[in-house]
């Protein structure tokens, strides 16, 4: 056994997995494995993957049919030998110090999940994103994933690996949207043991290919799909409120898209009067959602138009 395996699923990275692979090769901390999971690429990602497993020992590459980063990122939990996990993209990269120091503060507190901050980087420029939950507690970690303080992404979270077996969770099965959020959540909801590192070691870069990034309706029926799996798992009183704040940056993103009718805006994503005016959106926006979610949404675009041009 290893101490922590690291989870990369690619498919038609190319151009960016040497950077992303030899990040974590160059780390202080050596006892990790890197399980490289080629969902089924059709560039030279897969010749690149069996590359590395040939020359680094630390590297396994596991080959199988596309069927989406669910699924690739379920096969490598079970492939995992480490006692705790982490995942990555393969076209991100990382700071050498990553394994080491998020490992340390695992040990330091006996901890079932540890979060850190991360750099956010688009065309040029980098932001630090803090991460720092409200509290440790489990749900209230929810919570801040739901209304955005949190992300839920897996990149800056090590998790131990029992954590998977002992609360039975496991990636959602046709779910490519948000399905690290998804199951962050599970795994929040199951354990308190949580600690947080005031330090970025992880670099996501934006790309503008991916499903979180693309406009279509097939997209906005994926986050629907989110959402309706967020009602079935949250269904404490204690959630509501936040889940109607994810619903409303959804509507928000909806509303910019102009793929929606009025009727379509009103019952797309529901949200209630007081959720919008308790959102940190600006005065502006939170009245032109307040009129899209009345089915007013000739008015809105009118508003908008004449004096108010926002959108946050």
């Amino acid at each position: 056994m290893t101490k922590i395996s690291v989870i990369i699923p690619v498919y038609n990275v190319e151009n960016t997995l040497r950077r992303c692979v030899d990040s974590f090769l160059v780390q202080s901390f050596e006892d990790f494995e890197l399980l490289l999971i080629d969902d089924g690429s059709t560039d030279n990602t897969g010749a690149i993957c069996d590359e590395y497993a040939c020359k680094e020992l630390r590297v396994r590459t596991i080959h199988t049919t596309n069927g989406g980063v669910s699924h690739a990122r379920e096969l490598g939990i079970t492939e995992a030998t480490g006692d705790y996990l982490i995942h990555a993209d393969g076209d991100d990269w990382v700071e050498p110090t990553m394994l080491a120091e998020m490992y340390q503060e695992a040990m330091a507190n006996d901890a079932d999940i540890v979060i850190c901050d991360f750099y956010y980087e688009e065309a040029g420029t980098v932001l630090l994103k803090k991460q720092e939950p409200i509290t440790l507690e489990g749900k209230s970690i929810v919570c801040d994933i739901l209304r955005g303080r949190v992300h839920g992404s897996m990149c800056n979270k090590l998790v131990r690996h029992r954590l998977y077996k002992d609360s039975n969770v496991h990636f959602p099965v046709g779910i490519n949207y948000c399905e690290d959020a998804l199951t962050m959540i599970k795994l929040f909801l199951y354990t308190n043991r949580v600690t947080y590192l005031s330090k970025a070691y992880y670099h996501y870069i934006c790309n503008s290919e991916s499903i979180t990034r693309q406009v279509s309706r097939i997209k906005f029926e994926e986050r629907q799909k989110y959402l309706f799996l967020l009602k079935q798992l949250l269904k404490e009183s204690c959630f509501e409120e936040a889940i109607e704040q994810t619903a409303l940056r959804m509507l928000v993103d909806a509303y910019y898209s102009k793929l929606f009718t009025a009727r379509e805006l009103k019952t797309l994503f529901p949200v209630r009067k007081k959720t919008i005016m308790n959102s940190p959106y600006s005065f502006n926006l939170k009245l032109l959602m307040a009129l899209v979610s009345l089915g007013m949404y000739h008015l809105a675009v009118g508003l908008e138009k004449k004096c108010l041009h926002v959108k946050d």
